[in-house]
């Protein structure tokens, strides 16, 4: 056990070693106060990561301008302006505008365009979200080789925790049966490390954001 002055003169020696500053010599504290991401800049991290999944973007000024964005970006995919279109967009759009056929027939064939909305889309991912019901069929997600989606500006959110309320005040207060996250064109590299597209879903993913909401 240290004695009484031997343990005084241990801290003294400390003292002089590292000074004590006054009230008036410490360096003022900074405080950053947390202010939310607006919606440009949320919407701007979603198309950031949206692109960094090799997914693609538009931005359109209302519904009534996607026939015409869908028809460009066809013809600049040299694909067929023959397209499945979700249920729940049919009526708020006139395809005969961009020379668009539209075929209802299920399921899609191989190679086939799907037009589809969504519930919602995550910046912090570049993920949109859709979900199963009423006029929703989620095999569109899945059947298209080239995926085309429908997401209004306030349709994107910061990060997945904000999903869930979104879809009980979409879909109602029961859950949907299935809720799809996806993110970025389907691809895989289990066969001999080498990426394929289009293993799982669409090898395309274009995303068309609109300042009007489906």
């Amino acid at each position: 056990m240290v004695a009484d002055d031997s343990r005084a003169e241990i801290l003294g020696r400390l003292r002089q070693a590292v000074p004590r500053q006054t009230a008036d010599h410490a360096p003022p504290r900074a405080f950053r106060t947390w202010q939310a991401p607006g919606a440009t800049e949320i919407q701007g991290r979603f198309v950031q990561r949206l692109e960094a999944a090799r997914g693609t973007v538009e931005k359109v000024a209302s519904l009534a301008d996607v026939p015409e964005a869908v028809a460009r970006y066809l013809a600049g995919q040299n694909l067929p302006a023959r397209l499945n279109v979700a249920p729940e967009l049919k009526s708020l759009m006139d395809f005969a505008a961009g020379a668009l056929t539209v075929d209802d027939s299920l399921p899609v064939e191989d190679g086939r365009v799907v037009l589809t909305g969504c519930i919602a889309a995550v910046a912090e991912t570049g993920t949109f979200v859709a979900a199963s019901g009423p006029n929703r069929d989620p095999r569109l997600n899945y059947l298209a080789e080239t995926l085309i989606v429908v997401v209004g500006a306030d349709q994107i959110v910061e990060a997945y925790e904000e999903i869930w309320n979104r879809l009980r005040v979409r879909t109602g207060k029961e859950a949907p049966r299935l809720v799809s996250f996806i993110t970025g064109p389907s691809r895989t590299a289990d066969i001999e490390q080498t990426i394929e597209w289009g293993a799982h879903g669409p090898r395309r993913l274009h995303v068309l954001i609109s300042d009007e909401t489906p």
